[in-house]
């Protein structure tokens, strides 16, 4: 009985460092935990989900990408999903940003940009929306465009509303 305790002590220890050289080894990325994702062929029982994104704008006052937004809809009961986390990127791949559900089915978000080479037409090409996965329902994704805009109809009155004032010129003749 004495050698089996033992035994068992070993094996725990061999564990537990094992575990321990596996956090030593980790990668640069830091490991994030990921509800399942799959979709209809994978996974046949999970409920259908639908996802709608709204028309986005670049603001070229505050250089903010605004009204970023998507609902989640059980497509059986048509009833929002809450909770639910959605993910937006470009139409280049690059993430925007990420949020969950409201009590509407609803997320969004405000991105604020740093201007490079080529990240007008990035823009420009729209936004897509993606439904992550929860294992209750399938992921969704939906493609929405982004046009350019300002503040100019916000309130409350500001500095920016005088230069919305401002009449263009057309010095062209």
């Amino acid at each position: 009985m004495k050698l089996a305790n033992n035994r068992v002590a070993q094996l725990a220890a061999v564990a537990v460092s094992t575990l321990s050289l596996g956090t030593i080894v980790a990668s640069a990325t830091p490991a994030m935990a990921q509800p399942p994702i799959c979709g209809d062929h994978d996974c046949p029982s999970l409920a259908p989900a639908a996802l709608n994104a709204s028309q986005g704008t670049l603001n070229l006052t505050s250089l903010q990408l605004e009204n970023i937004t998507a609902s989640a809809t059980d497509v059986v009961s048509g009833r929002p999903l809450v909770g639910a986390l959605v993910r937006f990127y470009t139409s280049g791949g690059r993430l925007l940003g990420q949020a969950y559900t409201n009590n509407n089915g609803i997320a969004g978000i405000v991105s604020s940009e740093n201007f490079g080479p080529g990240t007008i037409q990035e823009l420009l090409s729209g936004y897509d929306a993606v439904l992550v996965g929860d294992g209750v329902h399938t992921t969704a994704t939906a493609h929405a465009a982004i046009t350019v805009g300002t503040d100019c109809g916000t309130m409350p009155p500001s500095d920016r509303r005088l230069k919305c004032a401002v009449v263009p010129v057309d010095w062209s003749r």
